[in-house]
């Protein structure tokens, strides 16, 4: 585990890295971890032979290995500015929060607790990046998404996809006060047309009140 720790570690440590990180809380209350690095211009001097592709490919086949004895999955995305995927399901949200990486390196206190079909996840003890530490990742700019399968009630998300109750979260070199809030109902699924619903209930109770106004009215004149 520690070498993949380090092979993280490493891919985050080139100044210039951006990094899209996606948490999904799945049906079956599962999380799916998965990380999209962006690499800079320093990482494929080093690395840079025949293609930016093959570079990050000739990078991570040396520890091909150990990720895949980790239970981790990547892919290297082919394009004019490639990245790497790296992907690790974890069967429930203690796993995830006892062993993510990310959570594990930017928070003093993570918290979870659950009451019921209420889970709160919250955290405390915010570590900015520190050159002094260089087993933890460094990053210009990070963003967090957590997309969640159940309603969510309360967050600190700085904006949200409705269409795909996705909460996002952003991290940059200059942030130096930060927190996660989430808690979510897990007896209520997450329903995307929920709001069209709603208003397609109303339109219709509309019309059939007319309706029924119209043909009292008629009524009365006869």
């Amino acid at each position: 585990m520690k070498k993949i720790l380090a092979l993280i570690s490493l891919l985050f440590l080139l100044t210039g890295c951006t990094v899209n990180y996606h948490v999904t809380i799945n049906e079956d209350l599962s999380v799916l971890e998965e990380v999209k690095i962006y690499e800079n211009e320093d990482f494929y001097d080093m690395y840079y032979k025949t293609s930016k592709s093959n570079a990050l490919k000739t990078f991570l086949d040396e520890y091909k290995d150990d990720l895949e004895k980790n239970n981790y999955e990547y892919e290297i995305i082919k394009d004019t500015n490639p990245y790497v995927i790296l992907r690790k399901k974890y069967k429930t949200m203690e796993e995830y929060l006892q062993n993510g990486k990310l959570f594990n390196d930017y928070f003093d206190e993570i918290n979870y607790h659950k009451d019921g079909d209420i889970v709160k996840i919250t955290t405390n003890g915010f570590n900015p990046v520190d050159d002094d530490v260089p087993e933890r990742f460094y990053i210009d700019n990070l963003e967090i998404a957590i997309t969640s399968s159940y309603k969510v009630i309360n967050h600190n998300a700085t904006r949200i996809s409705k269409d795909t109750n996705t909460f996002y979260y952003e991290i940059d070199d200059n942030t130096e006060e930060f927190s996660i809030i989430l808690e979510y109902n897990t007896s209520k699924k997450f329903n995307p047309n929920h709001d069209l619903y709603v208003v397609m209930m109303i339109l219709i109770g509309i019309t059939v009140a007319s309706w029924i106004f119209i043909i009292i009215n008629k009524k009365k004149k006869i």
